[in-house]
C-alpha cells in the first residue's frame, strides 16, 4: 500500500512552502525553490529561487540564484540572476544581482550593485553601481 505515492509525484521537485502561521529561527541551504509566507530568522539563507511572499518576513543575508520580494528582507541580498521588488514590499540591505526590476511603491533602504562583479583587473568605476532614494515628492531617485 502507498500511503504518499499519488501525491508525491504531483508535488513540484525541490519546492517547499513556510506557510503565515510558521516562524523558523535557523539558516536556509537548498537547490530548490522555497516560498515564505511566514518568517525566516538566521545568519544566511540559500536558495536557488527565493519568493517572499506579501505577508512574509526575513532577516539575515540572502544568496540565492533569483529573488522575488513581495514581503520583508532585513539583510542583505546576493543573486547570481534576478532581484524583483513588488509594491509594498522592504528591502532593507545591500543588493548585488545581475538583474533588477524595482516596482512602483517597492521600498529598499541600502545600496545596489548590478551587473557582473568587476574583475580585478579592471578600470575603476567598470562596475555599474546604482543608488537609490525615495522621498515623498519623488518615489525612487536613482543615482548612478
Amino acid at each position: 500500500m502507498k500511503l504518499f505515492g499519488a501525491r508525491a509525484q504531483k508535488r513540484p521537485s525541490g519546492l517547499s512552502i513556510i506557510d503565515d502561521r510558521l516562524t523558523i529561527r535557523g539558516e536556509i541551504d537548498t537547490d530548490g525553490t522555497i516560498r515564505v509566507d511566514g518568517h525566516v530568522e538566521g545568519g544566511v539563507h540559500r536558495a536557488g529561487m527565493l519568493i517572499i511572499g506579501a505577508g512574509g518576513g526575513v532577516v539575515g543575508d540572502v544568496e540565492a540564484g533569483d529573488v522575488i520580494v513581495a514581503g520583508t528582507i532585513h539583510g542583505n541580498v546576493h543573486a547570481t540572476g534576478r532581484v524583483e521588488i513588488e509594491p509594498g514590499a522592504a528591502v532593507h540591505g545591500e543588493i548585488r544581482a545581475n538583474n533588477m526590476l524595482l516596482r512602483e511603491g517597492a521600498m529598499l533602504h541600502g545600496q545596489v550593485s548590478i551587473g557582473a562583479a568587476p574583475v580585478s583587473t579592471a578600470t575603476p568605476g567598470a562596475s555599474r553601481r546604482l543608488e537609490l532614494a525615495q522621498t515623498p515628492a519623488h518615489p525612487v531617485r536613482a543615482h548612478v
